[in-house]
């Protein structure tokens, strides 16, 4: 690791770092295009393998990654009513910054954020469709609000693969 002195420049006190990752990047000025704007829980059961499979499949080059805690959930059923409109508000910035046209809403059996138990796998199956469904109306009520339209996909993992949730056309 390479430290980097505490420096003043123009009257700014530059505080001092030390260099965890070293790396170049180019320099760009414009912000990269977008494929998809993500919305998936982070349970790394299925983000450190089959999220980044899935944009392989698809052919995303730049998804924008957004994971937290129930995926989808804070649309369907959030915690209270900032914590909706925040993320709301997070996927309207990355829609318009990244030019972006697609959001895919996702959420997975046995999620701890919710933490239910279901009888039945079939009942959480059919539990976990209503909350997509309930997530992706949320999503477009607020995006024909803001006069700003993308595609809403909305997806379901299991145990046996993700799988591609088809609502009714809206």
């Amino acid at each position: 690791m390479e430290d980097v002195k505490k420096m003043t420049r123009a009257n700014l006190e530059i505080l001092s770092m030390v260099t965890v990752l070293k790396f170049r990047s180019p320099v760009k000025t414009d912000h990269y295009k977008s494929e998809s704007c993500n919305v998936f829980c982070l349970d790394c059961r299925w983000c450190n393998e089959h999220y980044e499979e899935f944009y392989r499949q698809e052919g995303y080059h730049n998804p924008d990654r957004n994971y937290f805690a129930g995926g989808a959930k804070k649309l369907a059923s959030p915690q209270n009513e900032g914590e909706r409109e925040s993320t709301l508000a997070d996927i309207l910035d990355l829609l318009k910054l990244h030019d972006c046209r697609r959001v895919n809403l996702g959420v997975h059996v046995n999620c701890g954020k919710y933490g239910k138990r279901f009888e039945t796998p079939d009942e959480e199956i059919y539990f976990f469709q209503q909350e997509l469904l309930k997530a992706r109306q949320a999503l477009l009520d607020y995006l024909r609000g803001k006069n700003c339209e993308a595609q809403i996909h909305m997806y379901l993992l299991d145990w046996e693969g993700m799988h591609e949730v088809k609502g009714p056309a809206l």
